[in-house]
């Protein structure tokens, strides 16, 4: 949850800075191209841009760069969040390998190679959690979900997992297709689709703000449910 609101801090601590920063450009009579230096491998190099170009850039990324970025990474942080408290509880009761839902399987076998490699049982079991769950974020969305909510112990429903499906749907159509609505995405959204193929999906200040708070949202569950369930275990002290 801190990296999260960090992230909602820092764009609303950002945003005033760069909008006095666009001021110049958007105010600029002058036309000729201006140089910028750029990375290159090898050796640096110069992109030009005139005024306007630049506050075009400004009003992307001011309205929907910034956005699209920190969502990627936001929902990037919360699947390795989850991946986490997934590991630990495995690792606490290996017997959860069983569990299985539609979409993923229970872990019954593990490579001969994971065995033999491994220098001890622990380090087996470490290696075969962490393949298991590897391909478990292959899995769809819900599928992965609908696992980590088995495995956790959650029971009560929340609209925030079907809100995180669409922002998942939206994340893979920013990486993917530019944002453009496909039939993927559809799939994938529905009941909570944002437009039709074709559109460009909106992803501004407003959605962001609440993709944020759904996460948090689930977060916050994640967290209950899993300490509720699965108290701290005091170890035995060494003789």
């Amino acid at each position: 949850m801190r990296e999260l609101n960090d992230s909602h801090i820092f764009l609303s601590q950002a945003a005033p800075v760069l909008k006095d920063a666009r001021e110049p450009f958007a105010s600029s009579t002058h036309e000729e191209d201006r140089k910028y230096f750029v990375p290159a491998l090898g050796k640096s190099k110069i992109a030009q841009r005139t005024d306007q170009e630049l506050k075009a850039i400004y009003d992307r990324f001011l309205s929907s760069g910034l956005f699209e970025a920190f969502l990627v990474a936001s929902i990037s942080a919360f699947e390795a969040f989850l991946l986490k408290v997934l590991r630990e509880i495995i690792s606490e009761y290996p017997g959860k390998l069983s569990i299985s839902v539609p979409g993923v399987s229970a872990c019954k076998t593990a490579p001969i190679s994971t065995i033999f490699d491994a220098s001890s049982l622990e380090e087996a079991q470490e290696a075969v959690i962490a393949e298991h769950l590897s391909g478990v974020f292959y899995a769809q969305p819900k599928a992965y979900l609908d696992y980590a909510k088995k495995i956790i112990g959650i029971e009560e429903p929340d609209d925030a997992f079907e809100q995180y499906l669409e922002m998942k749907a939206t994340r893979d159509l920013l990486v993917h297709s530019d944002g453009v609505i496909n039939s993927v995405y559809l799939a994938k959204a529905e009941p909570n689709a944002r437009g039709n193929i074709g559109q460009r999906l909106v992803v501004d200040g407003n959605y962001f703000e609440n993709s944020i708070a759904a996460l948090k949202r689930i977060a916050g569950i994640i967290k209950r449910d899993s300490e509720g369930n699965f108290p701290v275990r005091k170890k035995e002290p060494k003789a």
